[in-house]
């Protein structure tokens, strides 16, 4: 706004200049130069120091002020702009010299030397500059007060969230105390039933097994539910619980909204169980298809098929747009490609005849391995009915083989030298020797053998330390038997994979340990008490160091313009207008150590 009203001022001065030039002894082109740079040659000042600025404007504002005011008498007032813009830039004490000069020498001066009465109109003339000087100093000062009360209404909300905290770490440990509660009791209860339930399905007729079904979807549900309760993750499991034709029909109805083509879904066969694994690679090529058909084709009406076969699950995805027959895998073609690759999947694109592009993506059912390459298993877990229901469920898949049931971690690493086992599917919590240490035991002596943590309740800082310490995988009990399968041939493949929920639970637990972090810091007096983060200290220990702005940009890596920006989000905090005063600032309240 200051800068608005100083510009105006000198718009009025521009004006006057070129309507009554013939007035002036010289030319007015002279003229116009000389009041541009009374304008601008302060400002440049102003980005070095404020005392620099303000002596380059009284000296040159206030010379142009008097040369007027010695040719037109209709500029004696012209002078109190710049009292209020002076006075705005003087709330500093070593600045409050201006006052004096503004208030009384430069209005004495322009009316003396254009032989005016100033003995008439010397209280007038003091009152209205002394007003306008004043006014100026006192919005700054209510400019900089508005701007200290945004920051302590900030540095409030980050105390009200450090006491949220408090509390909320006070819960966790009672949340930690029920966790333990409900692995023992209903965890491996629950996680029993849908054990045995599942090793059932081959003896039931085909008519129950939809009842079968729905029983297993009701217990996972209700142990999802359970652990909603305790973690407050009601929602987690809800992408896992939809079938792939019902998160279809969901992106193409959302889809339809807000484009206002037409796009049908058929469905051929019946839909069978596929893990998440392979639903979501499906689920984002019909995204990119359905987007390049629009943005690349401008299609009105699209046709998506979903194919349910014994092999493999199909999409067929057809638009009625403007087919290119020199199709040219983009960033979004490739990454839907690659996604399906990692799958052993494929993806092919065909222009069609009467217009438009056919966009075809298929996955095998199952990563099936080759007949000679059999996985061998090795089920480690202190129930037995637990045991025996995951060996009767993997030994239907014909490339795995259970070569060895234990029930404690000792077991287990006795029966690893004979059973030579590929892959270890270990449970976390055991009497005497846990899964932890069994699992530290099994990489010091066997570090090639790949470790598939199992547990009933899901817990971040286990899964991390598990992760830590060597496992391959970390899977709920619960998981259904295909994600099971699917994960035991991922890993022995030589990646590393952890469920939905288990991925939510580490990201809540770094989110809170960065907050806590943040509490820690700001007690032990490492946040700025101006509300400066960490990127600003920096920079605004960089620019007591005197580095400009392009050296600060290379040395923190980003561009300039972001920089600049930085830099002003530090004056407003510190309440200053310039370098020389964040810098000063900064070295007499010890804001950078």
């Amino acid at each position: 706004m200051i800068f608005t009203i100083r510009f105006l001022w000198w718009i009025t001065i521009m004006i006057g200049i070129i309507k009554y030039h013939a007035l002036l002894p010289y030319p007015v082109e002279a003229a116009i130069i000389v009041s541009i740079l009374a304008f601008v040659i302060p400002y440049w000042f102003y980005r070095y120091s404020t005392i620099a600025y303000l002596i380059a404007e009284i000296a040159l504002s206030g010379s142009l002020y008097i040369a007027l005011n010695y040719y037109f008498e209709e500029t004696q007032w012209q002078f109190i702009v710049i009292a209020f813009v002076v006075g705005f830039h003087s709330s500093e004490r070593t600045c409050r010299w201006t006052g004096p000069i503004t208030i009384l020498l430069i209005p004495f001066l322009a009316w003396n030397t254009a032989r005016l009465d100033f003995d008439d109109i010397a209280f007038q003339a003091f009152l209205y500059h002394f007003g306008m000087y004043g006014f100026g100093f006192a919005f700054q000062l209510l400019s900089r007060t508005h701007k200290q009360s945004l920051i302590i209404k900030e540095q409030n909300r980050i105390l009200e969230q450090y006491a949220g905290r408090v509390e909320q770490i006070t819960l966790l440990e009672e949340r930690d105390k029920l966790s333990r509660e409900l692995h023992d009791t209903i965890g491996h209860t629950m996680t029993s039933l849908i054990m045995g339930m599942e090793t059932l399905r081959p003896h039931l007729p085909s008519t129950e097994v939809n009842r079968l079904d729905t029983l297993l979807h009701m217990a996972r549900r209700g142990l999802n539910e359970t652990r909603g309760i305790v973690h407050n993750w009601a929602q987690t499991t809800r992408d896992s619980l939809m079938t792939l034709e019902s998160s279809f029909r969901e992106l193409i109805e959302e889809f339809q909204q807000s484009t206002g083509v037409v796009v049908t879904l058929r469905i051929y066969g019946k839909e069978y169980e596929l893990s998440r694994s392979r639903k979501l690679p499906l689920y984002r090529c019909l995204q990119e298809a359905l987007t390049n058909a629009v943005r690349h084709g401008g299609a009105s009406l699209i046709q998506v098929g979903l194919y349910f076969e014994k092999n493999q699950i199909r999409m067929q995805v057809e638009d009625n747009g403007s087919g290119n027959k020199d199709i040219e895998f983009g960033f979004g073609l490739q990454s839907m490609k690659e996604r399906l690759e990692a799958l052993h999947g494929q993806l092919s694109l065909h222009c069609l005849d009467e217009g438009g592009i056919a966009v075809i993506c298929s996955l095998p059912h199952q990563t099936v391995l080759p007949q000679e390459k059999t996985i061998r298993i090795l089920l480690v877990d202190d129930q037995p009915i637990i045991r025996e229901s995951l060996q009767l469920i993997l030994q239907q898949q014909q490339d795995m083989h259970v070569v060895g049931l234990a029930g404690t971690g000792q077991e287990a690493i006795d029966m690893i030298p004979a059973e030579k086992p590929d892959v270890v599917l270990l449970d976390i919590r055991m009497p005497g020797l846990d899964g932890q240490s069994t699992l530290r035991a099994i990489r010091e002596q066997w570090p090639s053998i790949r470790v598939i943590m199992v547990t009933s309740i899901e817990e971040a800082s286990q899964a991390a330390d598990t992760l830590k310490n060597g496992a391959n995988s970390y899977l709920l009990k619960s998981v259904s038997p295909v994600e099971l399968v699917e994960a035991i041939r991922m890993v022995y493949q030589g990646e590393m994979l952890i469920t939905q929920t288990i991925a939510d639970a580490l990201f809540q637990e770094m989110q809170e340990q960065q907050a806590e972090l943040d509490g820690l810091r700001k007690m032990r007096g490492r946040v700025c008490p101006y509300g400066l983060t960490e990127r600003e200290r920096g920079i605004l220990a960089s620019l007591m160091e005197g580095l400009r702005i392009k050296t600060i940009a290379d040395k923190i890596f980003l561009s300039e313009g972001t920089v600049r920006n930085c830099t002003s989000m530090i004056y407003a905090k510190l309440g200053v207008n310039n370098r020389e005063d964040a810098v000063r600032k900064a070295r007499e309240e010890g804001l950078v150590s």
